[in-house]
């Protein structure tokens, strides 16, 4: 607890800091105002966003349309990667036939997926979302695949030779021991689908935090653009939080003798 908390201030005292140094930035000149606004105007141009919305979309239209999107990509990504790279790791055959796939996918930019995609499905939703399931879904199964491989085969052979069934196996020894590097994978797919959903807002979208910047740079509104991004920060970490309780509620034995 004393732990925890002597983080927590740190952590405030650092980001109070970092506020001052970006206020005497702009106060001594070393930076102009209307290039880099100081935090008081970035502050005074949320609230006016909270009161009055912006460009007809009000803020938690924006919010939640990002946030949507981002939610509905990753968990299609999930819904599919985990039980296919949990197969391709358990079957070898599955593998040897699907494995290069997984792997052509994986380090290919997301975003050169997205013209193709608005001319087969359009400017709407369904064409973001299939570039974020996409963006997370080889990142998981490769993350599910290589969980699986990673189980000592001490471990299956001792649940064997006590009369365990394949599936008692997959239950009781193979899936408990790979959802720590699943949820890994998990993580990592999650910042990556969060960074791609404000890049296609940013190319193909009439709302999001990321519409928002591009919109605010249109009109050279730097104190709009600051307040996307640090509310995209904060998005981002606030989703990140959350995987990590799930992480800690599904995996308690995480870190554990």
């Amino acid at each position: 607890m004393l732990r925890s908390s002597f983080r927590f201030w740190i952590g405030t005292l650092s980001v109070l800091l970092a506020l001052i140094v970006w206020q005497g930035v702009v106060a001594v000149g070393l930076a102009p105002g209307t290039l880099v606004p100081p935090p008081a105007s970035v502050w005074l141009a949320f609230l006016d966003i909270l009161r009055h919305g912006y460009r007809d979309t009000t803020l938690a239209e924006d919010v939640g349309a990002t946030l949507g999107r981002a939610l509905a990509g990753f968990g299609l990504g999930a819904l599919l990667g985990v039980p296919f790279g949990l197969w391709l790791g358990m079957s070898r055959r599955a593998a040897a036939a699907f494995g290069w796939i997984v792997q052509f996918l994986r380090p290919l930019p997301p975003l050169s997926f997205l013209v193709l995609l608005i001319l087969w499905l359009g400017l709407g939703e369904a064409s973001k979302i299939a570039l974020l399931t996409i963006t997370a879904f080889p990142i998981i199964t490769s993350a599910s695949q290589a969980a699986v491989r990673s189980v000592p085969n001490l471990q299956i052979a001792v649940a064997r030779s006590l009369g365990a069934t394949s599936g008692q196996v997959f239950r009781h020894v193979v899936l408990p021991a790979s959802l720590p590097m699943i949820f890994t994978g998990l993580s990592i797919a999650l910042a990556a689908t969060f960074s791609t959903v404000v890049a296609a807002e940013l190319l193909a979208a009439n709302d999001g935090l990321g519409w928002m910047v591009l919109s605010a740079s249109k009109f050279l509104r730097n104190d709009v653009i600051m307040v996307g991004i640090v509310l995209l920060g904060l998005l981002g970490m606030a989703l990140s939080r959350l995987l990590l309780l799930l992480d800690r509620r599904v995996v308690h034995w995480r870190g554990r003798a």
